[in-house]
């Protein structure tokens, strides 16, 4: 039964689970329709929402032999997606309709002083339009800016002010910019904010948000099952503010939505002004990765060229004891070493492993980072510590926990870029091993925009040179669904 198919799974193109998938689904297909399933677990491991034929991109990923079946069994439709998939799309679709359909507000905005034209015009559409958003780079005040509208809204005697992050780490960020203005803001991460405990949470009916405003920052992290709830849970009278930098890596559970999001007729702000001009060098350096400028990136040696692991981590640790701080507690976001792999010898993973193993002779502080929220202590996933001794480990807002209460944890002298994403280093260094050509230029800007001091950088330059030629964004069906809706 479908030996074309079959073939393609001696070859490792396709997996057994895909083939697999398309009998369960109809085994009474034609091999060429059966292939369009493949495709779409294929597309999915990718990270797309669904497979779409019109978008030379998506197909440049299918195995040629693939992707002519998956032609002949489309019948001249050219949109397919999975069932999962589809289901959150068509509701963010709807409830965006929804949103913008809301009536919106016409009162005018005073000056605000110290802030340019994007940043005032920005507080302009939060306080007039019921679904806003904001992008910028690192350094453009994006929560600056944040301030200013809620300053905005408390001005206007609206008083029920929620901020929220994907992540714990970014949440407290953004909350901490809020604490002059007391118990009028809370400041939440999203799961907790919209009461998600687990996958199934998803499928749940989510709570209705009572606010005036909702300021979410990183939104380009924010994943297909978290939107549509997020989009779900607002009501006529809430403003929701979208903050992030589309040109981040895309959620790791798949979509590019909020850079979607960016390209459609939403009201936006684009935050394009560096604020910071400590920050120049960095800044320059994530441009030109923008721009594909292999030119502009320098190296570091530790040895990547030889390929030999062993010296590549002998120097690796010479260079992490050097730099690293001596007390990570006080000092916990000083230095970090990002990964853009997670798995391999050069993984974060696997870098943890020998890091710990080295210094754990030298000092009893362990710098971590939980992996799974949890309500009982009120870690979130992504959120950082320190453990000291094996017994107590100590959280950027004073929290102490004891060993044996931590939910799930790693060691964090290295991180994935992934797992970087909301957070910022004093120094980073950035390792760029085989592989992460795959991920597109937005795993080099990710990572590079996590410095505030100091980046270096060292991998295989036609590794990196191959990586600027590529994007890692992701294709939906959204625009079309608005479309359709």
């Amino acid at each position: 039964m479908w030996p074309r198919l079959s073939q393609l799974v001696k070859t490792g193109e396709l997996l057994p689970t895909d083939l697999a998938y398309a009998k369960l689904r109809s085994p009474q297909k034609t091999e060429d329709e059966a292939a369009i399933d493949c495709a779409l677990l294929l597309m999915a491991r990718k990270g797309h929402l669904c497979l779409d034929l019109t978008q030379p991109s998506q197909m440049d990923q299918l195995p040629p032999q693939l992707l002519e079946m998956v032609c002949k069994g489309a019948n001249g439709q050219t949109l397919f997606s999975l069932g999962k998939s589809a289901h959150f799309e068509e509701q963010i679709a709807t409830h965006l309709l929804r949103l913008l359909s809301y009536s919106q507000a016409t009162h005018s905005i005073e000056r605000i002083d110290g802030a340019n034209k994007q940043q005032q015009k920005a507080v302009e559409l939060a306080s007039t339009h019921p679904l806003s958003l904001i992008t910028g780079g690192p350094g453009t005040g994006k929560s600056y800016t944040a301030t200013k509208i809620v300053e905005s809204f408390l001005a206007e005697g609206k008083a029920k002010v929620l901020v929220a992050a994907p992540t714990g780490k970014a949440s407290s960020h953004l909350g901490s910019k809020m604490e002059p203005f007391g118990q009028c803001v809370k400041s939440s991460t999203l799961h907790s904010l919209l009461q998600v405990r687990s996958p199934l949470d998803y499928f749940q009916k989510p709570p209705k948000l009572q606010a005036d405003l909702l300021i979410v920052d990183e939104a380009s992290m924010i994943d297909p099952p978290l939107f549509a709830r997020l989009l779900t849970s607002i009501e006529e009278g809430t403003h929701l503010v979208l903050m992030g930098d589309p040109n981040q890596l895309p959620a790791v559970e798949g979509g590019s939505l909020f850079t979607d999001l960016v390209g459609l007729e939403i009201p936006k702000a684009e935050l394009k002004q560096c604020m910071r001009t400590d920050r120049r060098e960095i800044l320059d350096l994530a441009d030109a990765i923008l721009n594909g400028n292999k030119d502009a990136i320098t190296t570091i040696d530790l040895g990547f060229a030889e390929k030999k692991i062993e010296a590549i981590y002998e120097n690796l640790w010479g260079y992490a004891k050097e730099h690293a701080p001596n007390d990570w507690i006080q000092n916990p976001d000083a230095f970090r070493i990002l990964s853009t792999l997670r798995k391999g010898p050069l993984g974060s993973s696997a870098l943890n492993e020998f890091l710990f193993s080295k210094f754990s002779s030298l000092t009893n502080q362990v710098p971590i980072m939980i992996t799974r929220n949890d309500t009982v202590t009120g870690l979130s996933n992504g959120e950082t510590g320190v453990l000291v001794d094996g017994e107590i480990a100590y959280f950027g807002d004073g929290k102490q926990v004891r060993r044996h209460e931590l939910p799930p944890f790693e060691y964090a002298y290295a991180l994935s870029v992934h797992k970087s994403q909301g957070s910022e280093y004093d120094h980073v260094l950035l390792l760029v091993p085989e592989g992460s050509e795959n991920f597109g230029k937005e795993v080099l800007y990710t990572a590079v925009t996590r410095a505030k001091d100091k980046v270096e950088m060292e991998g295989d330059k036609e590794v990196i040179a191959s990586a600027l030629q590529r994007s890692s964004g992701k294709i939906s069906s959204l625009e079309r669904r608005l479309e359709g809706v």
